[in-house]
């Protein structure tokens, strides 16, 4: 069966008109079902040009700032290689992809003739103080199958939410990072004003010298609804684990599935101070059982992980209560 053309044109009242069949047999006004509007862009920093379009790999654009400035709501980024930029995301750009296509491994070249094949994003040689390698500030961004590496003294991604309106607001809830490596750096997410929604599923996160996922105000209010969900924090072997693999005051958070190794220091492991009605289940939690390693938030119910026993709060390494005091 023959395709049927569709073709798109703009009204003058600024929405869409979609026209369906070569004689205009079908007219629709606004978006459809399975026809989107947006556009995906391509970034490869071996062989792109920043004065291509960026609409296929063929005219890929070099830089990921680049493709940042010219996506779209619904836009999707694809990108290869070696990403060394500290950016900022629009706020007025909803829903954002950005998928690596490459592996996670480091994104070094041999030879001029090769390509790394990696999907990476680190810091430029001369990284700016205390700045991330994205500031997100629009709704719904997702990060998707790359590694990253973030500044010694910031976050890999800023997730900013403020208390304003209209074109000033800045909101990163509804955020995603799903099958990202994280392998070095201060924080892998850095929550700034309280976002809603926000998922960590099937990432790693590794060797960050702070919390790997914090949050450092309240601004406009608590982190809300987040989903960390099958994620694996590893023990440390020569600074391998986290300081901290979670520092934040979660209300209503779903922690579970996860993989909580050895900490590097003394510091928590998981610290939910401030937060409330959070549930943390089927999770392996190294460490002591004891709220010198874990604490609740208010009204937490934590249940069902695997953990060290300590009394009646974990007996035969599994977890039937909050971690309270050995």
């Amino acid at each position: 069966m023959a395709d049927i053309p569709v073709t798109k044109n703009y009204m003058e009242n600024g929405g869409d008109r979609w026209v369906i069949g070569e004689g205009g047999e079908l007219e629709i006004q606004g978006a459809i079902l399975g026809v989107s509007p947006s556009q995906s862009y391509f970034v490869d920093t071996v062989n792109g040009v920043d004065t291509n379009d960026g609409k296929s790999w063929s005219k890929a654009f070099k830089t990921m700032g680049a493709a940042l400035a010219v996506v779209a709501t619904l836009g999707k980024i694809f990108f290869v290689g070696d990403v060394r930029e500290e950016l900022t995301g629009s706020n007025l750009v909803f829903d954002v992809q950005i998928i690596g296509m490459g592996s996670f491994h480091h994104p070094d070249l041999p030879s001029a003739a090769y390509h790394p094949g990696a999907a990476c994003w680190r810091p430029p040689a001369s990284p700016t103080a205390t700045t991330p390698l994205l500031k997100v500030r629009g709704r719904g961004w997702k990060f998707i199958n790359f590694m990253v590496d973030a500044p010694v003294d910031a976050a890999a991604f800023q997730l900013e939410r403020n208390a304003l309106s209209g074109e000033s607001e800045y909101d990163a809830s509804h955020a995603s990072f799903i099958n990202v490596r994280g392998i070095a750096g201060e924080h892998f997410i850095e929550d700034i004003g309280g976002c809603y929604n926000v998922t960590v599923d099937g990432c790693q996160l590794q060797a960050f010298t702070a919390a790997a996922i914090m949050n450092s105000s309240t601004a406009v209010a608590n982190p809300l609804n987040w989903k960390i969900i099958n994620n694996i924090f590893p023990s440390d072997t020569s600074d391998f684990g986290n300081v901290t693999h979670i520092d934040a005051p979660l209300n209503s958070a779903i922690i579970r599935g996860n993989l909580f190794g050895k900490v590097r220091s003394t510091a928590k492991y998981i610290d939910l101070t401030g937060g409330n009605n959070n549930i943390v289940t089927e999770n392996v939690l190294c460490g002591e059982y004891d709220d010198s390693n874990y604490v609740a938030g208010t009204g937490d119910e934590w249940m069902q992980n695997v953990c060290a026993v300590t009394a009646t709060v974990a007996p035969d390494g599994r977890s039937i209560a909050v971690p309270t005091a050995a």
